[in-house]
């Protein structure tokens, strides 16, 4: 089963197809999604540039504790 997907080889871009991600960006990118379970990883981009990672990861619990009991 296959369990993730990737980006095109870069022999598949284009000519205008550069991706200029910095070595530390792809780092921390890397570690938000290795250490997020359930929510969403979002990169802000500014004038072309990605200027701000932020993650948000939800925390859900079971009905069965948190259902009101009468």
């Amino acid at each position: 089963m296959r369990t993730h997907s990737t980006l095109p080889a870069e022999s598949d871009a284009g000519p205008g197809d550069t991706l200029p991600l910095s070595p530390a960006l792809l780092r921390e990118l890397r570690q938000a999604l290795l250490a997020i379970r359930y929510g969403a990883v979002e990169l802000v981009i500014h004038d072309g540039r990605v200027v701000q990672l932020e993650r948000r990861e939800k925390v859900r619990f079971d009905t069965e504790f948190t259902s009101h009991r009468r």
